[in-house]
């Protein structure tokens, strides 16, 4: 395994703690961001490997980032829109103002 496998492992790894684990939804936020980027260095990192597939593999990887992106932006104005309903970011105290 390469460093850079490695890394987009850790990356998954983290992103994934940030998402099951936090309460606070900027941080799960940021955990979903962690994921993508993790993945497209993955999809980097594995296609370089391959004859004439990292070409291939970097714009596919360019394409999950700036989708992941627009993900990300959405998520955080869906937060902002959250945070003045709720007047909390957290996702327990949310639910218990369920209605």
């Amino acid at each position: 395994m390469s460093p850079f496998e490695i890394s987009g492992l850790l990356l998954v790894a983290a992103g994934l703690y940030g998402v099951l684990l936090k309460r606070n939804l900027l941080k799960v936020v940021m955990g979903v961001v962690l994921m993508a980027l993790g993945v497209s260095a993955l999809v980097v990192s594995l296609g370089a490997g391959v004859d004439g597939g990292g070409h291939v593999s970097q714009a596919v990887a360019l394409i999950a980032v700036v989708g992941g992106a627009s993900v990300a932006s959405l998520m955080i104005a869906t937060a902002v829109r959250l945070h003045d309903r709720y007047k909390t970011l957290d996702i327990s105290e949310m639910r218990r103002l369920k209605g």
